[in-house]
């Protein structure tokens, strides 16, 4: 599927292949590194490595579970982003409720209709995995994140959690939900 968001750059959303896992890794690194700034320990995050996460991706993308997806977004032969969506983590939810596990962007790419694309591709995909609601994890006080799923029809459902991130830093995350109906 091929869009051009507000600046007239044209995105190309597709689905990621093992090799892709390199470039996942670099955004994943580098958006952590901006998105996180004050949420999250300068030491942790100046340890992320983008080869440590290329061989996690490289993982995921070579054996994929089933009813899961990671989706690119990309800017000509660019990755700016990714979407990963799967079955959900709780599971006394059913297997009916799926999971939005993350979302990022290269943060020269933000604020371009690029991650509203990717989310609309995300809901679209778990709509066809045979998911009729959505759950999500957001760090606790990344106000902007949390403002994105908002306008996104995301609500908080009042669970919290810590979850253990890198170098086994606590990072406490708010748990948002949605029905799902195809964008």
């Amino acid at each position: 599927m091929v869009r051009r968001d507000s600046i007239s750059t044209v995105v190309e959303i597709r689905d990621a292949q093992p090799g892709d896992a390199g470039d996942i890794a670099a955004v994943h690194v580098e958006s952590w590194r901006i998105a996180y700034r004050g949420l999250l320990p300068d030491d942790i995050l100046a340890d992320l490595s983008v080869p440590d996460r290329e061989r996690t991706w490289r993982k995921i993308l070579a054996d994929p579970p089933p009813r899961s997806a990671v989706l690119l977004a990309t800017c000509g032969a660019a990755v700016v982003g990714f979407v990963a969506v799967g079955p959900g983590g709780d599971h006394s939810a059913g297997p009916e409720r799926g999971e939005l596990y993350a979302i990022y962007l290269r943060p020269d790419q933000q604020r371009r209709g690029i991650g509203t694309q990717l989310h609309n591709a995300a809901i679209d995909r778990l709509c066809s995995l045979g998911f009729t609601s959505a759950t999500l994890w957001v760090l606790d006080g990344n106000e902007a994140a949390i403002g994105f799923y908002h306008r996104n029809g995301w609500a908080a459902d009042g669970t919290r959690r810590v979850d253990q991130g890198p170098g086994a830093a606590d990072l406490p995350e708010l748990r948002l939900v949605r029905p799902l109906t195809a964008e």
